[in-house]
Order: C-alpha cells, then structure tokens, then sequence
C-alpha cells in the first residue's frame, strides 16, 4: 500500500477539522450549520481514507467517536492532583456558617462566589498536552481512578484538541474536571429503546452515565448520549509564563473559549447573600433544567483567596455543595408482604405504585 500523497494528507486534515467544526456546533452549541446527510458524507469519506492510509491514523481523530475494540479491563490511574469531594452545607443555615469559616480565613473580608449547579453525573478529569486530549479518568476515590480514554473519545461534546479561542491560548498542559452526564430528555428515549429492545433500563441518569462511561466495549459507550460538562482544573502550565487564570470565572470562561461546555446557569455570584437567592431559585426551578441537578457548588472565586483558605485531608476550605432537600412524591400502598431470611427473620417489605 503507498503511502499517502499529500492532497490526501490535506484532505484527511481538512475532513477532521471540518467533522470536529460541526460537531462543535451541533453538541455544543445547539446550532447545526449543515444537514444530517452532509455530515455523514463528511463521515464516511474520512472513515474511508483512513482505512486506506493506515498511516494518518491518529486517535484523535473524530473517527474514533464511534468506538473501537473490546478492551480487557480499565487500567490505574493516578490523578497528578487529588481530585478532593466537597463538604455538603444541608440548607442556607449551614452556608450562612460557611461563609462565617470564609471570613475568618480572609481576615475578616468578603468574597465573590463562582456557583455551578451540582450536576447528578460521574466526575472524570480530561488531560490535554499541547491541545490534544491524551488521557481521561473517572475520579475514583479522588487520588486513583480509571483510565476511560477511548470511552471518553466518543463522547460527542468533548473536544478531541482544543483551539484557541478569544483571548485564551492553549495550555501546553491542562487537566479539565467535570462531570460526565445524560440529558433528561435522552435519558427517557434511552430507557424507551432499551425497553423496546428487551435490555435492562435505567434507574436515573446518573446511574446511566455511569454505566455507560464503564462499557469494556467503547461502541456501546459510543451509542449513549453521554456529555462532559466540565467544573474546574487541575493542572495548568502555560506555554506563555505572562497568561495565567486568577479566579474560577475566569478559569470557567477560558474552558468555554477553549471548546468545552460548562453547565447551564453556571454564574459569577457578588455576594454571599446572591448566592443563598440564587440557591432557593435554583430549587424552584430545578425541574426546568435540563440535567438532573441535586444543589449547587458554590466556590470562592479569587484563586488568591482559594489558595489563603487551603484544604483539609479530604475537602477545600474554599467549596462547599448546598444540597437540595430530596424529592418528595407521594405513590398509593398497594400492600404489604413478608420476607422471609436465611436466618428465619420476618422482614415486612411494602409494595408500592
């Protein structure tokens, strides 16, 4: 087989950025620019001289979003910066003595809050070097995860290399954080075509997300409708020493500018007092979003005063999730049956609607 003649070097490069434009524009910004058909002819012709030219392989390519091979397990890995949880605040009284905590440790001053709603997903972190997307994991327990690369390849949303946007350049290395999760509404036509097809549905999206990320077989994690809305960094090293981030908002509208999507509502809050309202109109109208959401994080913003307010073992001193109170529905008693255990304990076990 020859190798291949540069006009098909120029096409192949030309047919993925063109592929990666316009899957930008349909997962990301809701807003095709060209029909389904053309897309796929775009497809099908980059599939094709790939398979021709084995030699222009490249695993970044937008070919890859439709899966490959079994894979035989998930390796190790180990995050370069622990991917911490968060201490939960249940309700505005403990966010009022959070931001008592934050005072304190600022000397006795204010701060701006950078708020995400607290998606219902599975937290992965993307490494890029030099653009090009390299590695991805689940967070695990926050120190090892599971390397979910060619998984996360196939996840519509994500930007296979990142370009440089409006006033941002690239990182020559960048760890986005995020999370993994399914829309409301693909989530019901995901559980009507498991259903249809005699498979197992879903309890909720999470556990869908989760689910599928995890397939050994990347061609079912490719026929899921999984996005990556990203929260947060970890690694950053900047080509340029004179570019740097200095707060979550900027941090948040830079991975915008760069490609990646950031969840719905996120918003740069004044005060402490925006943010316990901005958290009972979060809750008024949680079922209005898209995705499930079960609170919001709220983060100081200035990465100076994140960096003053430090970290315990296991949570920053800086972030805490308010939580939602749980969803309340009321369902009919249809009876009441006994179980019986191993050991002969009568358990009572209620069926419900």
């Amino acid at each position: 087989m020859n190798d291949a003649s540069p006009d098909v070097r120029r096409r192949v490069m030309d047919l993925r950025a063109q592929i990666d434009h316009h899957n930008h524009r349909y997962y990301v910004l809701d807003d095709p620019e060209i029909s389904d058909q053309e897309f796929d002819e775009l497809f099908r012709e980059l599939t094709r001289l790939e398979k021709e030219h084995p030699e222009l392989d490249d695993p970044n390519s937008p070919s890859r979003r439709i899966g490959g091979a079994v894979a035989s397990g998930f390796e190790e890995y180990v995050h370069a910066l622990p991917m911490l949880s968060l201490d939960n605040a249940m309700g505005l009284e403990q966010w009022d003595e959070f931001v008592v905590r934050v005072r304190k440790g600022l000397g006795d001053r204010g701060a701006a809050f950078w708020v995400d709603p607290k998606m219902d997903g599975l937290a992965v972190e993307i490494v890029y070097e030099r653009g090009k997307l390299v590695r991805a994991a689940t967070r695990g327990d926050g120190v090892r995860g599971e390397d979910v690369t060619d998984n996360m390849r196939t996840v519509r949303n994500l930007p296979l290399e990142l370009k440089p946007g409006k006033g941002v350049e690239v990182p020559a290395l960048l760890d986005v954080r995020g999370e993994v999760v399914i829309a409301k509404k693909d989530f019901a036509r995901l559980n009507e075509r498991q259903d249809k097809a005699g498979q197992k549905t879903f309890a909720n999206p999470r556990n869908a997300a989760a689910g599928s990320l995890r397939q050994l077989d990347s061609r079912i994690t490719a026929s899921r409708p999984l996005r990556f809305l990203g929260y947060g960094v970890g690694r950053v090293e900047w080509a340029s020493p004179l570019f740097a981030w200095s707060s979550q908002s900027e941090i948040m509208d830079g991975l915008e500018r760069l490609g990646l999507s950031i969840p719905e509502r996120a918003q740069l809050v004044e005060d402490a007092d925006g943010v316990a309202r901005l958290y009972e109109k979060l809750l008024a109208e949680r079922d209005e979003l898209p995705y499930e959401i079960d609170g919001m994080v709220a983060k100081v913003d200035r990465l100076e005063d994140q960096r003053a307010l430090g970290a315990t073992s296991r949570a920053p001193r800086w972030a805490i999730a308010l939580k939602f109170p749980a969803l309340q529905a009321q369902t009919k008693l249809l009876g009441i049956r006994i179980q019986v255990g191993r050991t002969g304990v009568l358990t009572p076990v209620a069926e419900l609607e």
